[in-house]
């Protein structure tokens, strides 16, 4: 092993894809790589640097190309890879095709030894970490360091022990998401875009201070976001306290073939459930047990929340009805914002406030209200809109501003229909709490 050997390792482990005799390393750049300033610095480091690698370590030459939102690393000309697969081989990873899919850490760590790991980490990270403003605790003064693995990958193992090894060096994880859609999507149920993949958030001080990238664009935005953090550090994860969680949605892809069967019709309540069960040893399962004794308070079965146009909401909410109080008169009521926020029977429904921000937003981000919720429900408090359902039994309420053909279909967590729904459905086993299907 050698330093570049280790790098080039990682850059294939993070972005690598090997078949027949070429392989192409993607760099998922996207709008920070396509940035004139970091463009011609990208392929400075390319050229320069990584070329230099591949050619001392394999006898390759590569070249760049730039796709849409992305950069790729390629041989010039059909070479052997005999030796690169050998030397992923020694490493217990796999040979061909897309190397991250099947990716397994567990051995890499312990045939890996300092200085080489920090190397072969750097790969990972050039591949993988987005540095740009976006990634943030709540706010820019917490900017993120990101490591970004897409949806289309399902080696969740993979996702544990890096995080896992980092935190072994010493790294304090800031937050941990899992393309599962009870993490992205824990609200609507239907929301068909939510394999939005997995991300390892690090508050971009603390990176800085145990890692580097071999791009040197990366390594200057990263320095910048050091600039910016005056948030500290959160604690170690084994030491770090759980606010009770939001309550889940069972989404219509809970039984999703792209899921691991070992989290396939799963429900997790935090990112540390999930951590707990692959078996982090860091994840504080004491915290997570009693979360999931509760678990009759964080479940929703009927729709936390939908938003949509009338038409396609109002048919869910007739689907609804007529599978869980076909009965219960559900009559049209008018009512203002001011006077519903007065009524207590509303305050048991989760996402109300939520649902009026949406109906009287004056512009929306895809499904999203923009603004502070808070100011635009006070800014309408004057204004009216309709619901349908029956509030004195809590069921399901659909509401509807007929001026901008905006509609939103809620539910109450704790009312007899969603939790007769629980009881039917979900069934817990130790951390496994498992939606069941008829």
């Amino acid at each position: 092993m050698t330093i570049d050997k280790a790098y080039i390792l990682g850059l294939l482990v993070g972005g690598g894809k090997i078949s027949c005799n070429s392989f192409i390393i993607n760099l998922p750049f996207k709008k920070w790589g396509l940035d004139p300033q970091n463009m011609n610095t990208i392929a400075v480091d390319i050229l320069s640097t990584i070329c230099s690698k591949f050619r001392n370590e394999f006898s390759i030459n590569v070249r760049y190309e730039i796709g849409s939102y992305s950069w790729s690393i390629i041989p010039i000309e059909s070479q052997s890879m005999n030796e690169i697969q050998n030397a992923l081989r020694d490493l217990n990873l796999p040979a061909n095709g897309v190397i991250l899919n099947s990716a397994d850490l567990t051995e890499v760590k312990n045939l890996i030894s300092v200085p080489y790991d920090e190397s072969f980490l750097s790969g990972i990270f050039d591949t993988r970490t987005s540095v740009a403003l976006s990634h943030r605790r709540f706010s820019n003064d917490a900017p993120t360091v990101s490591i970004e693995i897409p949806g289309s990958i399902v080696n969740y193992k993979f996702v544990i022990d890096l995080c896992c090894w980092l935190t072994d060096k010493g790294s304090v994880t800031d937050q941990i998401l899992f393309n599962h859609p009870c993490q992205h999507s824990p609200s609507d149920p239907d929301y068909s875009s939510w394999k939005k993949g997995f991300k390892i958030r690090f508050l971009a001080n603390s990176f800085l201070a145990k890692y580097s990238f071999a791009i040197q664009s990366k390594s200057i935005t990263l320095q910048e976001l050091v600039e910016l953090q005056k948030r500290s550090e959160q604690v170690p994860c084994f030491e770090r306290l759980i606010k009770k969680p939001s309550p889940v949605s069972v989404h219509s892809d809970i039984d999703s073939d792209s899921l691991p069967e070992k989290v396939r019709n799963k429900l997790f309540f935090h990112y540390f459930h999930i951590c707990s069960l692959y078996g982090c040893p860091y994840a504080p399962q004491a915290q997570i047990k009693p979360i999931i004794s509760e678990y009759k308070d964080l479940i929703f079965l009927l729709p936390r929340m939908q938003k949509g146009n009338i038409e396609e909401i109002n048919a869910k909410y007739i689907m609804f009805k007529k599978l869980h109080f076909p009965h219960i008169p559900s009559d049209r009521y008018k009512i203002t914002v001011a006077q519903a926020l007065g009524d207590e029977k509303f305050a048991i429904y989760y996402e109300f406030r939520q649902a009026l921000a949406y109906l009287f937003s004056e512009s929306l981000n895809g499904k999203r209200h923009i603004g502070p919720m808070a100011e635009i429900i006070n800014r309408n408090k004057n204004r009216f809109f309709y619901y349908y359902g029956d509030l004195l039994t809590s069921t399901p309420l659909l509401l509807i501003n007929e001026s901008n053909e905006r509609a939103a279909l809620i539910s109450a967590q704790s009312s007899v229909y969603n939790q007769n729904e629980i009881d039917r459905y979900i069934s817990v086993s130790g951390l496994e709490v498992e939606y069941c299907a008829e």
